[in-house]
C-alpha cells in the first residue's frame, strides 16, 4: 500500500509539471476514464440510497428522506452532467492527493469519499450526502499552501460524515410545515431558525475539521488564515499594483485626469451580521475554534509538495482567467491577467487575456451595460475600475483596439484575436467614430490634434511594425459598417429566393435536455421517466438524421460509458460557448473561446450545432361538469365528450436551436407549444422538424 500510494503521488507530481505549458496554457479538461459517479444511471444510484436508508425512523421522515434522496440524486447528477466538473485532470489528481493524506487514520471514508474539481468562479467547496466533494477554483486559486486546502478538506468531510445535507433538508421541511419544535412561528421564525441550524452544522464541521486536522502534520496556524481568505472571497484576486503606463507608448499617455490618486482601502468586516445568513460570520468560526489550537506546536505548510502546490494553483490562476472572460467579468480578468503578467511577462497566454479583457470592457461600453464605479471595488482593483469607468466609450475602444492589434502582431495566425480587431474597428463605424478616426495622428498637425476632444488618442496606433496595414483594415471596417442601414434585412428577406440553400450534412447534438411534470402526482417531477427518455434519446436523433440524410453525432452526458471521455471533453467546451453566447444576449461579440470551439468543430467536421429540449406538463383536467353535461345534451359528440373526461389536460414546450459555432450565428430557432401531451412520436417529429429546418436555412 505504502508503495503504492508513493507511485501515485509521483504520477501526480510529474502531471503536474509536464501537464502545463504557461506560455500557451490550454483549458483544464476531464481526462482519464470516466468515473461511476457520471457514468451510472440516476434511478439506480437512488434505489441504492433508499435500499440503504437506516430503520427506526418514523414515517414522515422516511417520506422526507426518499424524497431527498430522489431530488438531490437527480440534482447532482445533472451538475455532473453540466460539463463544468472535472475528473483525473492535474488538479482533481492533486486535491485528491491532499484529501488522502489526511484520510490516512480513515481508511473506510478513503474508500466512500471522491473529490472533484469544478470550474467556477466562486470561492466554495461543498459536499453531497453520497460522498461528493466539489471544490471550485475559484478557492483553490487564492489558497496559500497546502494546509489550508487540508483544513478546508477536513471540513467538507464532516459535512458527509455526519450527514449535514440530508438534515437540513429533513430539518427544514419540518421548520416550513411547522413540525414539532417549530409549531406557531412566524415567517420571519421560520427563515431565522433554518439561518441558526444551519450555522450549527457549519460550526459542527469546524470543529470536526479541526479535529481531523489536528492528526496530520500539517501547520495549525494556517487554519485561521483560512478563514482570512473566506473573507476577502467577495474582492477580486491581486497582488500587483495598478500601472496605466503598461498601456501607453510614446506620446500615447493618458491625461492626469483618468488616473486617481486614492482609492478607499480593503477592509472587509469580521464580525458581519449573519442572521439571515447560512455561515456564521468569520469572527464567531475563528472563536469557536481558538481553544482547539493552544500549544499545539509546530508544523509542515506542505506535506505532499510545495512545488506540486504551486503549480495546482498557478493553473487554477491561468484558468480563472478563462472563466472570467467566459462570464463577462472582464475587469477581474484584467486586474488577475496584470498581476500574472509580473510572473510571466512573456506569456502569450496572459497577453491574449488581457487583450481579450479589454476588448469585453470595450463592448459593455459600447453597449452601455456596465458601471464598473462601484462601492465594493477597493485597493489596487478599484484604482482599475475607476480607470475604466473614468473614460468615455471611445478612449476604451482605442486602448482596447491598440492592446488587441499590439497582440495579433504577436501571433498573425491567432484568427481569434484578429476577428476582435476586425469587429471593434467595425464597431467605431456603428458608432460614427470615423471622423475621429481618419487622421490617427499621421497627418494630422498640432492645431488640428488641440481641437479634438481626445487628443492623445491620435498617438495609439503610430508604434506598429505595420501601421500601413493597421489603418487599411480600420478603412476597410469603417466602410463595411457604414454600407450597413435598418432596411437591410428587409431587402435580404425579399432576395432569399435567388440565394443558395445550405448544403449541410452533419450535424452535432449537445446535451439534449427533457422533464416531465406531472402536477396530478404527489411528486410533481418525473425525474425517473424524464431519464428513460434521455437515455433513449439517442436513438431517435439518429432515425430523424437518417430520413433527412443527416449524420448526427450526439454528445449525451446521461448515456456514457467509462471509455468516453472524448465525450465529456466536448460537452466542457459546448457547454462553456453556449453559456458565453447566451450571456451575450443581442450584443454580439466574438467568443473569447473562439479558437477552442473552431478546432473542435473541425476534429468533429461540422460547424452546425444543435441545443434541442422537451419540457412536457400533465394537468387535472377542469371543467368536468360541463363535458358531463355537454354529453348528456349532445349524445352525437358523447364519445369525443367522454375521451375529454378520462384524458388529462397536457401542454409540451419545445425547443430546438441550430448555431453556425464558426460564424457564431444562430440558424434555426424552433421554439414551440403544443397543448397537448408528450409522446415518444411527439418528440421525434419535434426532433424531425428542427433538422428539417435546418435543411432550409439559406446562405
Amino acid at each position: 500500500m505504502k508503495f503504492f500510494l508513493t507511485t501515485a503521488l509521483v504520477a501526480v507530481s510529474c502531471v503536474l509539471t509536464c501537464a502545463q505549458e504557461f506560455n500557451h496554457y490550454k483549458t483544464l479538461l476531464p481526462q482519464g476514464l470516466v468515473p461511476r459517479d457520471f457514468t451510472d444511471r440516476s434511478t439506480d444510484k437512488f434505489i441504492t440510497e433508499v435500499t440503504s436508508m437506516a430503520s427506526g425512523k418514523s414515517r414522515r421522515e422516511k417520506k422526507a428522506r426518499k424524497k431527498f434522496y430522489l431530488e438531490s440524486t437527480f440534482s447532482v447528477d445533472e451538475f455532473l452532467a453540466s460539463g463544468n466538473v472535472l475528473f483525473n485532470d492535474e488538479v482533481s489528481l492533486y486535491i485528491a492527493a491532499v484529501l488522502d493524506e489526511i484520510l490516512k487514520p480513515y481508511p473506510d471514508l478513503q474508500k466512500k469519499i471522491r473529490i472533484y474539481a469544478v470550474k467556477s468562479a466562486v470561492p466554495n467547496a461543498f459536499t453531497t450526502n453520497n460522498g461528493i466533494i466539489f471544490v471550485n477554483i475559484g478557492l483553490l486559486a487564492r489558497l496559500e499552501n497546502e494546509a489550508q486546502l487540508a483544513f478546508i478538506l477536513a471540513h467538507e468531510v464532516v459535512h458527509y460524515q455526519k450527514k449535514h445535507v440530508i438534515d437540513k433538508y429533513v430539518t427544514n421541511i419540518e421548520i416550513n410545515r411547522s413540525k414539532g419544535d417549530y409549531r406557531k412561528l412566524s415567517e420571519e421564525g421560520k427563515s431565522f431558525a433554518k439561518s441558526s441550524f444551519s450555522k450549527e452544522l457549519e460550526i459542527e464541521a469546524d470543529l470536526g475539521g479541526a479535529d481531523i486536522y489536528l492528526q496530520t502534520d500539517y501547520v495549525k496556524d494556517s487554519v485561521y488564515k483560512v478563514f482570512d481568505i473566506l473573507k476577502l472571497a467577495d474582492h477580486p484576486i491581486n497582488w500587483a499594483s495598478f500601472d496605466n503606463r503598461n498601456f501607453e507608448s510614446g506620446k500615447y499617455i493618458f491625461p492626469d485626469s483618468l488616473v486617481a490618486k486614492e482609492m478607499k482601502a480593503i477592509n472587509a468586516e469580521e464580525d458581519y451580521d449573519d442572521s439571515q445568513s447560512s455561515h456564521p460570520n468569520i469572527k464567531k468560526r475563528k472563536e469557536v475554534i481558538a481553544h482547539k489550537f493552544n500549544n499545539s506546536g509546530k508544523g509542515n505548510y506542505f506535506k505532499l509538495s510545495k512545488s506540486m502546490f504551486e503549480k495546482m494553483r498557478k493553473t487554477t490562476r491561468f484558468e480563472l482567467c478563462r472563466t472570467y472572460l467566459l462570464d463577462h467579468h472582464y475587469l477581474n480578468a484584467l486586474i488577475l491577467g496584470l498581476s500574472l503578467q509580473q510572473q510571466e511577462p512573456k506569456s502569450a497566454y496572459i497577453k491574449e487575456t488581457i487583450a481579450k479583457a479589454l476588448y469585453g470592457l470595450a463592448k459593455d461600453k459600447l453597449a452601455s451595460t456596465k458601471d464598473y464605479d462601484q462601492e465594493y471595488w477597493a485597493g489596487e482593483p478599484a484604482r482599475m475600475a475607476s480607470f475604466i469607468n473614468k473614460q468615455s466609450e471611445y478612449e476604451v475602444c482605442v486602448m482596447a483596439l491598440r492592446q488587441l492589434y499590439k497582440y495579433h502582431e504577436e501571433a498573425p495566425d491567432n484568427d481569434e484575436i484578429h476577428i476582435m480587431v476586425r469587429d471593434l474597428m467595425w464597431s467605431f463605424g456603428k458608432k460614427e467614430y470615423s471622423t475621429l478616426g481618419k487622421n490617427f495622428m499621421r497627418k494630422a498637425s498640432d492645431k488640428e490634434l488641440a481641437g479634438l476632444r481626445y487628443p492623445y488618442t491620435q498617438y495609439a496606433f503610430v508604434d506598429f511594425k505595420d501601421s500601413d496595414s493597421f489603418f487599411k483594415l480600420f478603412e476597410e471596417q469603417i466602410a463595411l459598417a457604414k454600407k450597413e442601414d435598418p432596411d437591410k434585412g428587409k431587402r435580404r428577406k425579399k432576395k432569399t429566393s435567388k440565394t443558395k440553400l445550405l448544403k449541410v450534412d452533419k450535424v452535432v447534438v449537445v446535451n439534449p435536455i427533457y422533464k416531465k411534470v406531472d402536477t396530478r402526482k404527489r411528486q410533481k417531477v418525473r425525474h425517473i421517466e424524464s431519464e428513460e427518455v434521455l437515455v433513449n434519446i439517442d436513438g431517435k436523433i439518429k432515425d430523424v438524421a437518417e430520413r433527412l440524410n443527416l449524420k448526427a453525432d450526439i454528445i449525451n452526458p446521461n448515456n456514457l460509458s467509462s471509455s468516453k471521455v472524448t465525450v465529456m471533453q466536448s460537452n466542457s467546451l459546448l457547454n462553456d460557448w453556449i453559456d458565453e453566447q447566451m450571456r451575450s444576449d443581442e450584443d454580439v461579440r466574438v467568443s473569447p473561446i473562439y479558437n477552442e470551439i473552431i478546432a473542435l468543430a473541425d476534429s468533429y467536421k461540422t460547424d452546425h450545432f444543435v441545443w434541442l429540449g422537451e419540457f412536457t406538463l400533465t394537468r387535472k383536467r377542469r371543467g368536468k361538469a360541463f363535458l358531463i353535461a355537454g354529453s348528456v345534451i349532445t349524445p352525437a359528440v358523447a364519445p369525443l365528450l367522454v375521451s375529454m373526461l378520462v384524458t388529462p389536460k397536457g401542454m409540451t414546450m419545445y425547443f430546438g436551436l441550430v448555431f453556425n459555432v464558426r460564424t457564431q450565428t444562430l440558424e434555426v430557432v424552433d421554439v414551440r407549444q403544443m397543448m397537448e401531451r408528450d409522446s415518444r412520436s411527439l418528440l421525434q417529429s419535434n426532433i424531425y422538424y428542427t433538422l428539417f429546418k435546418l435543411k432550409k436555412v439559406r446562405q
